[in-house]
């Protein structure tokens, strides 16, 4: 299977919030949401404030990269904080991985220094993923959740652009 990878566009949102109410479990994430209309998902969500992965054969969207500054300080001005979700039936396909090498020319031409993301130790292929992908272990906390009767560690990943151009 073979992937355009480009930014979101409004007739995206449908497919979009079709991928994130299905992926997010207490797996992956101290905090599941789902979208009931498409109008909630946009209000969360701007157009172009993704990547979408699309199926060359289908025009299915496959998945998604989600990017945006972790908070509205001008120091945050040159990190991006991502997140990555793929539908089940593209997982394993190489849609994560093309996600993920797509960002980086991006944030490179918008003047990004670094990308980084959060990841539960619950979800040991997304952390694969994202260590073939070039981002390394930043910091780690301990039972930083308790979800489902168990604690969970935390782990903060980044990518720096400018080092790995």
């Amino acid at each position: 299977m073979s992937w355009i990878i480009r930014l979101s566009k409004l007739s995206d949102y449908p497919g979009l919030m079709a991928i994130e109410n299905q992926i997010w479990h207490s797996g992956n994430t101290p905090s599941v949401t789902t979208y009931e209309t498409v109008e909630d998902y946009q209000k969360h969500f701007a157009v172009g404030s993704h990547l979408v992965a699309e199926d060359k054969e289908t025009q299915e969207i496959a998945g998604l990269l989600g990017f945006q500054k972790p908070s509205q300080l001008p120091a945050h001005q040159k990190i991006w904080s991502i997140d990555v979700g793929v539908h089940p039936s593209a997982q394993g396909k190489g849609v994560g991985t093309a996600l993920l090498a797509a960002i980086k020319p991006l944030a490179a031409e918008r003047g990004i220094h670094k990308l980084s993301l959060r990841v539960l130790a619950t979800n040991p292929n997304a952390l694969k993923l994202y260590q073939k992908s070039g981002f390394e272990i930043e910091g780690h906390l301990k039972d930083e959740f308790w979800i489902d009767g168990h604690f969970v560690d935390d782990l903060f990943m980044a990518y720096f652009i400018q080092e790995n151009k």
